[in-house]
């Protein structure tokens, strides 16, 4: 993929990992934290929530059978029977007919049935998993097809997708975490291509396996010491793939529900793991047989038993039965001597019919297997078999029943079985109880801080609304965009941690992370106040939507704020207004601001939205104070040829005029406003207007509040407008 179009997860993390220090710029205000009190120890006391279990269930014919009730079912947990208390139906059809499984009691009509249960549409989570470590050029582009296919047959407009990929050198990357963004997505599928492949691990194992069975003789002794070394590099390699995906199958606990892995690749070599000894080789005393490696071989099974107690089902679609590509060696082999048989044969490294002992067919297949999904051999019939996967998936049933949730990270062992027989049932092997934030790995952390600030569905959050407006300026060419985001007292009381953690994410209009920034605060100075953090940077002109995440790094309590916002270009000629940042007179808000790292350039707050903190908060999505009056701050920048044109006359500054209504959004109508300019500065290029606007008497409601400015002399034009909300009295 292009390094310039980088991805959601990858700038994330980078951002994530980067060590930054705290740098935080206090405005005039109240002394904080007078008074406060060390934070007492975490404590995790013992709560009944309702555990959700996600249950496939299929006839013999391998159809999901859809008309099951809550007393079909029986579920256990780590062996004791439980009491469903939940019982919900999903399927891609709003009401889909019944599919009757061989030998079963003819269907009885939904709405005759003594608990009618509305079907639900289905919401899946998806993950289009590229293994670029296990694969080849051909199986790549021919899985590029097919992932592209079951975006455009499968994907449902409610279907969360993610898309990720493992290399030999570059390891695991996200490129989209789940998102409903479809066309987002496709992009992402589109860019990927055979320079994605680093490292054709498989090609290695086949070329140690083809000198095994050559003949003696100093030459063949010298390229079989060869090959050994490279099949130890393999298997290392090979055990880096387990422990990454191990890890990733950890986090993933984080995220609930049933997590479906669409797979493209050839698998880890079998003989890598189990050994081998070649069919060919069995009449020959030179060639002994592989025992495999115990290390890996309990490595791999634990990767399985992780994805599986994490809710992970698999569907493999090996790629090598479509791939015929050269070897990683130059090696002639068209033909060799089979020693002792005396034969002589043609060979193909890659061909679909040698043995598949050696192959990565196995490894698939267990995925498949221990995970509840399915394999699929050929890759050429990937419309048919996304079909099948479709069906898979689509009919589902959801089964709730309250647990005592204990904060000690202990696995929970499910079964569900069902009481109609000819009935197949598939389900998640368990659970893992939650442990303390603190225990979180640094990938687990990742994954948490991801599911938070792209995926709206995410958990761990603190309810409370924090609201957020983002604020963007031009001047000379450069154009800014900052965020002010109010965290309401009722939010920073529960942050009890001893840090937190603040990240910025600025997302472009093309769904790509323009950038981050990530502080870290003691919460201490903070905690039962409402506190305004600001954070702001120099960007290219567009659309962007800004996320900030706030997170008790002890905990694990989480908030999300977020907004969008439209730096516009450049203009040549007329005037360019900052968006509006409205005030309203209050007092006790404390004031932080993200201070610029190493390289970048702070926002100059105080150059553009000057205001005394001490007596003012900033006015973002909520209602001001019954009758109060407002303050207004608009950055406004003249053209050079506007400035020019006043620098010729004698050196006098443009003056401007403003102008301002109301649109009622309700009904569309414009509500006269009157305001008065309370007062103007100049900030190298920008002149800074201050407005007081009554909003006594308006009606309850939204209303979007327009400024219009004219330069007297030259008669120049701007616009802006800011959002402004009145509460019920």
């Amino acid at each position: 993929m292009k390094k310039s179009s980088l991805s959601r997860f990858g700038v994330l993390a980078f951002g994530l990992v980067t060590t930054l220090s705290l740098s935080l710029t206090s405005f005039p205000g109240p002394d904080p934290g007078a008074g406060q009190t060390p934070a007492k120890p975490l404590q995790y006391e013992v709560s009944v929530v309702l555990k959700l279990v996600n249950v496939h269930v299929m006839d013999k014919k391998g159809n999901p059978v859809r008309d099951l009730t809550r007393e079909d079912f029986v579920v256990t947990d780590n062996g004791q029977p439980v009491t469903l208390t939940d019982f919900e139906r999903h399927a891609l059809e709003a009401r889909a007919p019944a599919v009757e499984p061989e030998g079963a009691p003819e269907a009885v009509a939904e709405a005759s049935r003594p608990e009618a249960v509305p079907v639900r549409p289905a919401s899946r989570k998806f993950f289009l998993f590229f293994d670029f470590a296990y694969n080849n050029v051909r199986g790549v582009l021919k899985a590029q097809k097919a992932a592209l296919h079951f975006l455009d047959t499968v994907v449902q407009p409610e279907d969360e997708v993610a898309v990720l990929t493992y290399a030999t050198i570059g390891g695991l990357a996200f490129h989209e975490y789940l998102t409903t963004d479809h066309a987002q997505v496709r992009k992402v599928v589109e860019a990927i291509g055979h320079k994605d492949i680093a490292g054709r691990a498989t090609q290695i194992e086949d070329q140690y396996w083809r000198l095994v069975q050559e003949t003696g003789g100093p030459f063949a002794l010298n390229l079989r010491a060869a090959a050994e070394a490279n099949r130890q590099e393999s298997k290392s390699m090979a055990q880096k793939y387990m422990l990454k995906l191990t890890e990733l199958a950890r986090a993933l606990r984080l995220v609930q529900g049933e997590k479906h892995f669409i797979l493209f690749s050839t698998g880890i070599p079998n003989s890598l793991i189990y050994g081998y000894t070649p069919d060919n080789a069995r009449y020959r005393s030179d060639v002994a047989p592989a025992a495999g490696d115990h290390v890996l071989r309990r490595q791999n099974e634990a990767m399985y038993q992780e994805f599986s107690a994490a809710g992970c089902s698999f569907y493999a679609f090996d790629t090598r039965e479509y791939a015929k590509d050269t070897s990683l060696f130059t090696y002639d082999e068209q033909t060799f001597e089979m020693g002792s048989r005396g034969m002589t044969v043609a060979i193909d490294p890659t061909s679909i019919f040698k043995d598949d002992k050696a192959t990565g067919l196995n490894s698939l297949k267990r995925f498949t297997d221990i995970t509840g999904g399915k394999y699929y051999s050929n890759i050429a019939m990937y419309e048919k078999n996304l079909d099948q996967v479709q069906a898979a998936t689509g009919a589902y049933y959801v089964l709730g029943y309250a647990i005592n949730e204990r904060w000690d990270g202990r696995f929970h062992e499910v079964k569900v079985e069902v009481k109609r027989k000819g009935c197949e049932v598939r389900s998640q092997a368990g659970y893992f109880n939650p442990k303390p934030f603190g225990e979180y790995t640094d990938f687990e952390k990742q994954i948490h801080l991801f599911d938070l600030a792209l995926n709206e569905r995410a958990f761990s959050r603190i309810p409370d609304n924090v609201p957020m407006v983002a604020l963007a300026s031009a001047a000379e060419g450069v154009a800014r965009l900052a965020v002010l985001a109010r965290i309401p007292r009722e939010v920073t009381a529960k942050l009890t941690g001893k840090r937190i953690e603040l990240v910025t994410i600025f997302i472009d209009e093309k769904g790509d992370i323009s950038k981050v920034i990530r502080e870290e605060a003691d919460p201490a100075s903070l905690r039962g106040r409402d506190t305004t953090f600001a954070a702001g940077l120099t960007l290219k002109p567009g659309d962007y939507s800004c996320r900030l995440v706030i997170r008790d790094m002890d905990t694990g309590l989480s908030a999300v704020a977020s907004a969008k916002a439209t730096i516009g270009k450049t203009v040549a000629a007329g005037l360019q207004l900052g968006t509006p940042l409205l005030l309203e007179a209050r007092t006790g808000c404390s004031f932080v601001s993200a201070r610029a790292r190493k390289g970048q350039e702070a926002f100059p707050w105080a150059e553009i939205y000057p205001y005394d903190s001490s007596l003012y908060t900033p006015l973002l999505t909520d209602a001001p104070a019954a009758g109060a009056d407002l303050t207004v701050i608009i950055p406004c920048a003249a053209p050079s040829a506007v400035l020019e044109a006043y620098a010729g006359a004698g050196g006098e500054q443009p003056d401007v005029a403003l102008s301002a209504f109301l649109v009622d959004a309700a009904s569309g109508g414009q509500v006269p406003v009157s305001i008065a300019k309370a007062g103007t500065s100049r900030k190298g290029p920008l002149e800074i207007l201050t407005l007081e606007l009554p909003v006594a008497g308006l009606a309850p409601g939204t209303y979007y509040l327009h400024f219009y400015a004219q330069d007297r002399a030259t008669k120049s034009l701007g616009h802006a407008f800011a959002t402004l909300v009145i509460a019920p009295r």
